[in-house]
């Protein structure tokens, strides 16, 4: 940032009882670009100050009636953005550093040095420019916070289901702590790291670092240097000192997602740091203590992996302090519309297309769906959906459900499926009723959740006496 000019002008309020010394420091002033009042009180000085925007106040110490120090107080009451300068024919130490810690910016004797006060007024232009620049930083910081904790917050968390409301109450909850680990749980696309990222922006930790790693993307050799960072020289290639996720975290959230594919060496690693919260980097001497709040998400059965010896049992308990299980989409089918609505206004905002709804049609083929891929593929549908449709409404035809997900749906009606033996006939049937039932009947729903036509659905439900099922 460039210096400002110490030429620009002020507004200077000059107080003081001494007329002579009033005129004096006004003239020497006025002369030098500065746009200054005069008053002989402090009370006058005060009623200009109420009326007039004012940079500086300069005022003499010893006044009748209120003295400087009242006026001191007044003015940064009246406004805190104005400077101080106090002047005073008794000036000693005691009554300077009782100036400076009530909040003067500076303080002279008399008789004054015209040039010394100029010196003055010049570091509080630069003075003041900074702090704007301050404030605007903070203004700006502050928008972003609010801006961010508006989309990652609770409110992100979109629905009315009472799943997701304990969701939310959960989140809620933990919030209230600053260090808590908490492991979320579900499946792919349920929202994870959405999640984490509220309980980061709803807690105190809001104002620091949120670091996402996905444990799955790190190869075993890189672990950790990834996670404690390391030295310059401390292997080959290392030609420069790296920061690690804990210490990019520090004062915030580091959130491990995929945790369940992290292999037992850094298994071991991160239970320790979770223990001592200190790192050290490789090829360092010296641990630094991290102060990190660790969210962890899998879409594994972590009790499973610990009883087959794939996972640290001792890292489960202290990763699983506080819990969150995301329930899928599937299982809140409430849901599915107020967040095709949530995804409708933001892709319609970003790509600023005048559509406004979902026609009825398109609504109930949403609702209808079972979503194998979740939120994330609930988003992906709405975001296509936008760019496809030419009118002010998204219809059936703008709708193109991913084929590729319908073996994930499929696997999981086999799932639900009981038959006493594994007669395919017999699973085929249940597989259908299970989706005729999911569908209230509406066979053209169910045959697109079954990724086959109408009429092959129809020869089927003939077939195995499906035509009226119950």
């Amino acid at each position: 940032m460039s210096e400002p000019d110490a030429r620009v002008e002020m507004a200077v309020l000059v107080i003081d009882d001494d007329p002579a010394v009033l005129r004096s420091i006004a003239h020497f002033l006025a002369d030098r670009g500065h746009r200054v009042s005069q008053a002989q009180s402090g009370p006058a000085g005060l009623e200009i100050l109420e009326r007039d925007p004012i940079d500086m106040v300069i005022t003499d110490v010893k006044m009748p009636g209120m003295d400087g120090f009242e006026v001191l107080r007044e003015v940064r009451r009246i406004s805190p953005g104005t400077e101080v300068i106090m002047v005073t024919a008794f000036g000693d130490i005691e009554n300077a550093v009782r100036a400076m810690r009530e909040g003067a910016f500076d303080f002279f004797p008399k008789p004054i040095k015209m040039q010394d006060l100029h010196a003055a007024l010049q570091r509080t232009v630069r003075f003041q420019a900074l702090r704007r620049e301050k404030d605007r930083y903070r203004e700006r910081l502050d928008r972003l916070g609010t801006e961010a904790r508006q989309r990652y917050g609770l409110s992100a968390i979109t629905g009315k289901s009472p799943t997701i409301q304990k969701v939310r109450d959960l989140i809620e909850q933990v919030c209230q702590t600053d260090a808590t680990s908490v492991l979320v749980c579900g499946e792919t696309g349920t929202g994870k790291e959405l999640v984490a990222r509220a309980i980061h922006y709803e807690s105190v930790r809001t104002g620091g670092p949120f670091v996402a790693v996905d444990c799955s993307a790190i190869p075993d050799s890189l672990v950790e240097s990834e996670f404690y960072g390391h030295v310059k020289g401390a292997f080959t290639d290392a030609r420069q000192h790296r920061q690690g996720h804990f210490v990019q975290a520090d004062g915030g959230t580091l959130f491990l997602d995929e945790i369940g594919d992290m292999d037992m060496a850094a298994q071991a690693k991160l239970l320790r740091t979770l223990e001592e919260r200190r790192i050290r980097p490789v090829g360092g001497s010296k641990e630094i203590p991290v102060d990190v709040r660790v969210v962890s998400a899998t879409n594994r059965d972590l009790p499973e992996a610990v009883s087959r010896g794939a996972f640290r049992e001792d890292l489960y308990y202290r990763l699983n302090a506080f819990t969150i299980q995301i329930p899928a989409l599937r299982e809140r089918p409430e849901d599915i519309l107020p967040l095709a609505e949530h995804f409708l206004q933001r892709y319609v905002r970003e790509m600023r297309k005048p559509v406004g709804e979902f026609t009825p049609e398109a609504a109930s083929l949403l609702e209808a769906h079972p979503f194998p891929g979740n939120v994330r593929e609930l988003r992906n549908l709405v975001e296509r959906a936008v760019i496809l449709s030419q009118t002010d409404r998204v219809t059936p035809d703008n709708l193109e459900f991913d084929r590729s997900l319908h073996h994930t749906y499929l696997q999981h009606l086999i799932s639900k499926v009981q038959t006493p033996d594994l007669n395919l006939a017999a699973i085929e049937k249940a597989v259908i009723r299970q989706a005729l039932l999911r569908c209230g009947g509406n066979q053209v729903h169910a045959a697109e959740l079954l990724g086959i036509s109408r009429d092959a659905l129809r020869r089927r439900m003939a077939l195995y006496g499906l035509m009226n099922p119950e």
